[in-house]
């Protein structure tokens, strides 16, 4: 449950920026550092978030963990 807060946070911080949530994983950090309003510790989570995603064995697993993650971002944004 800390863990979904803590990723919608992260999401939530991106669409504030005009970015898709789906960036959390291609931003790169010269890009974080533009975010208005974005800390050092954000940028760390993001960080954290992109090599725990990518360096997962199961992507299978996380892809199915980030598309559920995009969809209850899209309806929350309705």
């Amino acid at each position: 449950m800390k863990r979904e807060r803590f990723e919608k946070r992260l999401f939530c911080i991106l669409a504030e920026a005009g970015s898709s949530p789906v960036q959390i994983l291609t931003v790169t950090p010269e890009e974080m550092v533009e975010i208005p309003g974005i800390t050092v510790p954000n940028i760390r989570a993001i960080l954290c978030v992109q090599n725990k995603i990518l360096a997962e064995k199961n992507t299978v697993r996380n892809r199915k963990a980030v598309a559920t993650l995009l969809r209850e971002m899209e309806k929350e944004a309705r």
